[in-house]
């Protein structure tokens, strides 16, 4: 028996407790007594596939065990041993190691949690032995485990070659690791396991939740504690508990990403609107700290993360020392007041923004509480508020006597009174970006479905046109429209009158598009002549000749975009061949293309692992413009330790100037590409009409910040 037993234990034999279980149900049977299959699932209470899976595995162990093990077909299984040796597999199955055999909700638990914490895609192959599951068994539980994660917007990804991954972005993440962890554990649990308690000694401490607490280190979290300790005191806030334990798992996990070199990105909409929230210097405040402490840079996304969890934690103080309470304060009338003042002084109209107004109710209940404790936290932005929008600022402190009287206090600080202007300043923006709209009507005398198929064709080439509805050809009112604030008139007719209008095509040509492009260039610098309370600069005839020639490469960019797609490449030469035709008009330019981006290529590998595909791009004179093209590579081209799924394809035409406006598109191309996640979603999808927007939206963006910062917006 101890030559057996030593042979067992040499081996490191594993078995599932399964597996341990129908070993000892064959113990109990004999030659002439077989047990079938479908005794033993009933047994065991599984399906008789379940057990015939298991199968193979019992008998390899019996088998490595010197025991003697039968299927017999129609029959049974017969283990032929006798009473003695029976009882000797008995005390071997005792002294065997047992591989864990996790439940279906258990393992789901641990496929979920390896995903989301895992920085590459997960071979199949990876989950199938860790598991010991079938493909198929994979298969259900990855359709559950992508049902769970679709609730916050993570898609998970099964790509052949590839592997399995989630695609969403960071806010994302975030939402779904927590809601894992608060889901199972309460907060005393979390407490325990941030004293450094180890999660197996705690009670209904799950698999996902030791992989969480895996990721944060017992003396990273004390000095997290240590910052957030320190700052409540600086800056006289508070924390419930829950918010407490919350910031902390949510830091010590964000610094253990940003030591681990793993990219933290909000959306800047999300960012801008955070940095308008007096919680945003309390976190650059503890942001500040952990720098120091951990030795890392720390994104103003990650500022902007803890920012909004600040936000929901109620950190501020609500007693008050003045005789008002903010329960005794109408904060909308206020608000409304306050915005009259300044809407008075800037002589801008404000008081139909009702995000304006609803923004600044959502400010003030905290401000109150903070300025009537005589509590004053720094704001960071002040400099860059009063430099943007000086006139904003003054009028914005002179309207804050109405807040000051309200609540019965001495002075209103200047980083309060920054903190109201910046919310000014956003719904001023907001304005200049109505500015740039172009408000038309249609005219469509052969009936309302021919307007329809115009005003559809509009929505779908220019996004800075506003279709404000139809009207009849022949009742044109010049001043109704111009009360209405309407500054075109689109029509499939000529007309007669003094209104500015354009006749073109129901289904817009090409002919078409250029002459509204041109009529938008025209309108949008008349419109640009008329100030908003004095923010716009002057405009040398110069600049506005720069203006219109961007505008003209932006557009012209917009109209060749080009997608194809190229099937059964063999490797990349083939796709540099398709790259080099697909803006050439004939072999010779095609062949002069091709050879200008195979030389890039060799000079550095255009391979970006974060696209999946490579950049090919160069400067050749067979273009005169900026071009832009994406290759589909179906199926994808592999090379070694690699997936192509596409080329994008970047052209600029040869200039001594490096500066030139075509590279500039170029470049900013290229910022759209990492910024814009959906828009290689759609590239690699073969979504061309959803990439054609998504560029067109990315390039508008790009022109209105160059247009900001030509024509001097917020200078004096």
């Amino acid at each position: 028996m101890s030559s057996i037993k030593r042979r067992a234990v040499d081996r490191k034999t594993k078995l599932t407790s399964r597996q341990k279980n129908i070993i000892q149900i064959l113990t109990k049977f004999t030659a002439s007594r077989p047990v079938t299959v479908s005794m033993i699932s009933e047994m065991l209470g599984v399906s008789s596939r379940t057990i015939l899976r298991e199968i193979p595995h019992v008998e390899k162990w019996l088998m490595q065990n010197d025991f003697h093990f039968i299927r017999k077909p129609g029959v049974g299984l017969i283990l032929d041993e006798n009473l003695e040796n029976q009882k000797l597999i008995l005390e071997l199955l005792e002294i065997e190691s047992v591989q864990k055999d996790y439940s279906k909700e258990d393992r789901r638990k641990r496929i979920l949690g390896e995903l989301l914490y895992a920085q590459e895609p997960l071979k199949s192959y990876y989950f199938t032995s860790k598991f010991h599951i079938s493909e198929g068994t994979l298969s259900t539980d990855l359709d559950e485990v992508g049902k769970w994660l679709k609730r916050y917007q993570i898609e998970l990804i099964r790509r052949p070659g590839l592997g399995i991954l989630l695609e969403g972005d960071e806010s994302s993440y975030r939402q779904a690791i927590a809601n894992v962890v608060y889901d199972s554990i309460d907060e005393t649990q979390i407490a325990m396991l941030l004293r450094g308690e180890r999660a197996d000694k705690i009670s209904n401490v799950g698999p996902v939740h030791n992989r969480v607490f895996d990721l944060i280190d017992h003396d990273m979290t004390i000095k997290v504690e240590k910052v957030l300790i320190e700052t409540e005191k600086k800056l006289h806030i508070q924390y419930t508990d829950s918010a407490y334990i919350g910031l902390i798992v949510h830091i010590s996990l964000a610094i253990k990403r940003l030591q681990n070199n793993e990219k933290i990105q909000m959306g800047q909409d999300k960012l801008q609107k955070a940095m308008m929230l007096p919680e945003f210097s309390v976190a650059e405040e503890i942001c500040d700290q952990l720098k120091d402490i951990f030795h890392i840079r720390i994104p103003k996304s990650e500022v902007g993360f803890i920012t909004m969890h600040l936000s929901s934690a109620q950190i501020w103080p609500v007693h008050s020392r003045s005789g008002r309470s903010i329960e005794n304060i109408n904060l909308r009338q206020l608000v409304l007041d306050i915005v009259g003042k300044v809407e008075e002084d800037l002589g801008i109209p404000l008081h139909g923004d009702d995000r304006l107004v609803d923004d600044l109710c959502n400010h003030m209940a905290p401000a109150i509480s903070r300025l009537t404790m005589g509590l004053e936290i720094e704001n960071s932005q002040i400099d860059g508020i009063q430099e943007e929008y000086p006139e904003v600022v003054q009028a914005v402190e002179a309207a804050c006597e109405i807040l000051r009287t309200e609540i019965e206090i001495a002075e209103i600080p200047e980083s309060e009174i920054c903190f109201l202007a910046m919310h000014f300043g956003a719904a001023m923006e907001r304005q200049l970006e109505e500015m740039r709209q172009i408000s038309v009507v249609v005219v469509c005398p052969t009936g309302v479905g021919t307007s329809r198929i115009l005003e559809a064709s509009l929505k779908k080439a220019f996004c800075c046109i506003q279709v404000k509805g139809a009207i009849s050809a022949f009742r044109i009112d010049p001043e109704k429209l111009r009360e209405d604030g309407i500054d075109l008139i689109l029509s499939t007719v000529n007309l007669s009158t003094d209104f500015p209008w354009l006749c073109v095509s129901p289904i817009l040509q090409a002919k078409d598009r250029r002459q509204i492009e041109s009529m938008i260039v025209s309108m949008q610098s008349k419109k640009r002549q008329h100030p908003v309370g004095q923010v716009w600069g002057e405009v040398a005839g110069s600049d506005i000749q720069h203006i219109v020639y961007v505008g003209t490469e932006l557009l012209d960019m917009i109209q060749n975009l080009r997608f194809e797609t190229l099937h059964a490449a063999k490797d990349r030469i083939e796709i540099i061949t398709k790259a080099g035709m697909m803006f050439a008009d004939n072999d010779r330019m095609g062949a002069a293309i091709e050879a200008g981006l195979y030389e890039r290529d060799q000079m550095a590998d255009t391979y970006v692992k974060q696209f999946h595909a490579l950049l090919l791009h160069c400067q050749t004179d067979m273009v005169e413009h900026a071009r832009f093209g994406y290759i589909k590579l179906d199926p994808p081209v592999y090379e070694k330790g690699r997936v192509i799924f596409g080329s994008l394809v970047m052209l600029a035409p040869q200039m001594q100037n490096e500066d030139a406006v075509p590279h500039h598109l170029v470049g900013a191309i290229g910022s759209l590409l990492v910024e814009n996640k959906t828009l290689l979603d759609q590239l690699r999808a073969g979504d061309w009409n959803g990439s054609r927007a998504s560029i067109k939206a990315g390039l508008e963006v790009y022109y209105k910040q160059f247009l900001k910062k030509k024509i001097g917006v917020g200078d004096k």
